[in-house]
């Protein structure tokens, strides 16, 4: 791009090609299976008004060259090769309302925390294997869906009654409304098992739980969800209360009701 600012008679300034903006009203970008792996020489920066933008099924490794794409709203980033987020990555992404991220081999959650106002996020098929990373999501003030299916730490359906329970301002996860009695049993159980003093683990969730939590209990006791897809579409009708299988209400030791993992 060949441009010049300035009045005639050599008085004003050339502005550097690369700076210039270009399509100053393209809102919508679709650039999936371009073989792109570098974010930063799309010169994204270039398109002040770009609103929408597929990147799928490219070669993406580092999310790094969003930087000034202020007025983002829904981004892309299905099958690629993402591991992990860099703090800078959504670092101007304020705007951003619905986030795909899914297919890539992201592990950990975090550096999410500039998407302020993200509504929908979607993390099917990656690496997260840990409950703890499920923390991170709470930085998300305005989160209303959420999907992690087909990552290990949704293979025992034990992080929907957790982000249940941890983000009440979610209304669906892995596709599956979030009911007002399911949110109340996910907040009778937890509440059951507040921290030891001293003690480690998830805040409001003692060690012992924690361990049930992460595999604990013996699989053949577990629901499995059968054949999971991308956005959970294959869940039967009421898939949303089968994690409460695992709970029974019981005399205990002391002859008190309370509810236990079976």
């Amino acid at each position: 791009i060949n441009a010049e600012y300035g009045g005639g008679g050599g008085a004003g300034r050339a502005q550097p090609p690369d700076t210039f903006p270009v399509m100053s009203r393209l809102e919508v970008l679709h650039l999936g299976y371009n073989g792109i792996s570098n974010l930063s020489l799309l010169q994204l920066y270039r398109l002040s008004n770009l609103k929408s933008l597929f990147l799928q099924g490219n070669d993406i490794v580092n999310v790094d060259g969003l930087q000034h794409s202020k007025e983002l709203r829904e981004l892309v980033l299905d099958r690629n090769k993402i591991k992990s987020l860099a703090e800078s990555s959504f670092s101007d992404q304020w705007n951003l309302l619905e986030l795909h991220i899914e297919e890539n081999r992201l592990k950990s959650l975090s550096n999410f925390h500039p998407l302020q106002k993200l509504q929908r996020l979607y993390l099917g098929m990656n690496r997260v294997q840990d409950l703890a990373e499920l923390e991170k999501l709470e930085c998300l003030p305005a989160l209303k869906e959420v999907s992690l299916t087909n990552n290990p730490v949704a293979r025992r359906l034990m992080h929907r009654p957790l982000l249940v329970f941890r983000q009440p301002n979610l209304l669906s996860i892995d596709g599956i409304p979030i009911s007002a009695e399911e949110r109340a049993k996910a907040d009778m159980y937890f509440l059951d098992y507040q921290p030891t003093e001293g003690g480690g683990g998830l805040p409001g969730i003692n060690n012992k739980l924690h361990s049930t939590l992460q595999g604990g209990a013996p699989s053949s006791q577990v629901p499995q969800q059968s054949n999971p897809v991308r956005g959970a579409a294959s869940l039967p009708i009421g898939a949303n209360q089968t994690w409460y299988g695992n709970y029974r209400e019981s005399d205990n030791a002391n002859g008190n009701q309370k509810t236990r993992f079976q």
